[in-house]
């Protein structure tokens, strides 16, 4: 861009020094043919002619190193709209892939709502069954004691009974031998016999449904701990699941973190080049005002070049038909005639 400036800089410089050139020529050629009246036709029309033809040919390379700066800008400027075109169809790519990130992003954090939600349910009902569990661990061992306290109470019954069975056979010992003083209380003894073999046998009995109710208690207790270990397993797992999705929220994060640091990139590039492509449009219009000021330069140089060359060739003529009138008169020489000063158009400034 600054080399660009400074040869159009350059080319405006070499403009006005070549106008400049110009004028002082034709006032030099103005006072030359003011003080030199008797310089040959030839001579001026020569050096008219080729004072003419080296300020075409300085307009036209002037023309030329614009023309040429002109379409280096035009290029630069093409290069400019081309690399704006290909940023902008990068940006609207990472915008569709932003757009598609936060698409997944809004998806995930949807589905990690669900399962957060879902744990915590899940969650509950394992706690509220746990819950439920360790009540009935501790009915059923509540329950466990009563029995062993029953048990204990039947085995001290039992003992208690054999300790009478031990007194009453004692006494029926000493009864047999009595037998037949006390037949009437023989009697009385053998019906307590029989009485206490009845509680025996219900003691044993009662003995055989504690034992057996001992024995299913002690295997729903077992089950419940098999139940309560399933639960706690499940707990874990679900804490396993709920970390995996905690980190899966944060990988997301990042990288959405990340996408849009490149947006805001982007978006910072698409404004620099934004503001290059505003600066290289002002660098072409100035450009293109400075090639129509020449332009308009070089046909006011062609216009005055024309007149200085017609008024040359109308002096050329005078100068001939004065020659001929002094080569036609042998009298006294005449005072040369001064010929007019070259009308100059003055240089706009």
């Amino acid at each position: 861009m600054t080399r660009e400036n400074t040869n159009k800089h350059y080319s405006l410089r070499k403009l006005k020094k070549g106008t400049a050139s110009v004028a002082v020529a034709l006032s030099i050629l103005g006072a030359g043919l003011a003080s030199q009246t008797e310089v040959k036709a030839s001579s001026l029309a020569e050096e008219g002619q080729q004072l003419f033809s080296e300020l075409v040919e300085e307009s036209n390379t002037l023309a030329t190193v614009l023309d040429k700066t002109v379409e280096e800008k035009i290029k630069s400027d093409n290069d400019h709209k081309k690399q704006i075109g290909e940023l902008k169809e990068s940006l609207e790519q990472m915008a569709s892939t932003l757009s598609q990130s936060s698409q997944r992003v809004s998806q995930v954090t949807n589905e990690n709502n669900n399962l957060k939600a879902e744990a915590a349910r899940k969650e509950q009902e394992n706690l509220e069954a746990l819950n439920n569990k360790n009540e009935q661990i501790a009915t059923l061992v509540n329950e466990n004691e009563g029995l062993k306290e029953s048990l204990d109470n039947v085995a001290s019954t039992l003992s208690e009974s054999s300790r009478k069975v031990g007194e009453v056979s004692n006494e029926n010992k000493v009864l047999k031998e009595e037998v037949a003083k006390k037949e009437e209380a023989n009697k009385i003894l053998e019906a307590s016999r029989k009485r206490t073999n009845r509680d025996l046998e219900t003691v044993r009995n009662a003995k055989k449904a504690t034992e057996a109710e001992l024995a299913k208690t002690n295997a729903k207790v077992e089950k419940l701990e098999e139940e309560k270990q399933i639960l706690e397993a499940s707990r874990k797992r679900t804490n396993r699941d709920l970390e995996t999705v905690r980190n899966a929220k944060k990988a997301t994060e990042a990288e959405l973190a990340k996408t849009n640091a490149k947006v805001d990139k982007l978006e910072e590039e698409k404004q620099i080049l934004e503001a290059s492509r505003k600066r290289t449009n002002r660098d072409l219009e100035a450009a293109r005002n400075a090639k129509k000021e020449v332009d308009a330069e070089l046909a006011k140089l062609k216009a005055e070049a024309e007149a200085l060359k017609e008024q040359l060739a109308k002096q050329a003529q005078e100068i001939e038909k004065l020659k001929d009138s002094k080569e036609a008169s042998p009298k006294a020489p005449e005072a040369p005639k001064t010929p007019e000063k070259p009308e100059v158009t003055p240089k706009d400034s």
